[in-house]
């Protein structure tokens, strides 16, 4: 197994097979790429292009733009057939490339069931000729394959924890994503991971119906947080382990900075006895959550 961290701020914090930076978010905010960090790019949820009501996804519910609650979108969602911030996002997405080791896509899709139904989507709709999930599934799928011709580093795509209806409700196809993929990450973000079943459960179903890699991403903290917030240590290693027993190919750390991983790696090598009771957990690739946070214990003597 690998293990990463995922994280807002260019520092790397010790102990990790590779760094994920987040350069573009969601709220629009751009960063400059480093040469030794992958680079993870928000495609269509973006608040600052979102910023031109025309530009945003629409559907029977209302638009998909924060504040709308018959969706869980905390950002705006611009149209997954806007012509200018397609090409916009290629060029950046390119650009990025060529100044980092990789990219990690997100929101790579539409926004959510329903979307899009503006002039332009139903428009190119109805003169594709195919049904409505079909077109959307093509215009995910087309758009992927001109990122793909455009980079040359590793590309991985992020996939909401959603195994079931990807497809109806952002026009994901997994087998059509695994054709320009070298992997998949499974954004797993929670503020509590008090019911293990329930992300082991999904870790392995990913890792049956995906045809490359799997990653999953762990919640650690964000900017903003209280510690009462934010998935405690015991949380974190028993899910850690229950996940890399499923034959998951690597577990990303998701956190502000550097020094919340650091912060996160002190909380685990303390937990000796919960370590201890861990060891009875299964396969080798548990152990292998084991063993990494003994390696930790390296950096702090």
């Amino acid at each position: 197994m690998k293990f990463g961290t995922f994280v807002y701020e260019p520092e790397k914090a010790e102990g990790f097979d590779f760094h994920v930076l987040r350069v573009k978010q969601e709220t629009g905010k751009r960063i400059s790429p480093v040469s030794d960090m992958a680079s993870n790019i928000a495609v269509f949820a973006d608040n600052v292009a979102g910023k031109n009501p025309e530009w945003i996804s629409q559907s029977l519910l209302g638009p998909a733009k924060f504040g709308n609650n018959n969706y869980n979108i905390y950002w705006n969602v611009i149209c997954a057939t806007q012509p200018e911030h397609r090409v916009e996002q290629l060029n950046y997405i390119q650009e990025v490339d060529r100044l980092s080791p990789g990219i990690w896509l997100n929101s790579q899709y539409f926004a959510d069931h329903g979307h899009c139904i503006c002039r332009r989507c139903v428009k190119h709709w109805k003169k594709s000729g195919l049904g409505w999930l079909e077109w959307r599934r093509k215009e995910v799928t087309d758009y992927i394959a001109q990122i793909r011709e455009n980079t040359k580093k590793e590309l991985v795509m992020c996939l909401q924890p959603d195994p079931i209806t990807a497809y109806e409700r952002y026009g994901v196809d997994f087998d059509d994503l695994a054709k320009y993929a070298d992997a998949f990450n499974i954004v797993m973000l929670s503020k509590s991971y008090a019911t293990p079943w329930y992300w082991e459960m999904l870790s392995r179903g990913f890792k049956k119906l995906l045809k490359k890699p799997v990653y999953i991403s762990l919640y650690v903290s964000a900017y903003g947080d209280k510690t009462e917030d934010i998935p405690s240590a015991t949380e974190l290693l028993i899910n850690s382990v229950r996940c890399a027993r499923t034959g998951i190919d690597g577990i990303l750390y998701f956190a502000a900075s550097a020094k919340n991983i650091l912060d996160f790696q002190k909380k685990l090598i303390n937990n000796f006895d919960l370590r201890k009771r861990l060891k009875n957990y299964g396969k080798k690739p548990a152990q292998e959550v084991l063993d990494l946070v003994s390696n930790w214990e390296k950096l702090f003597n």
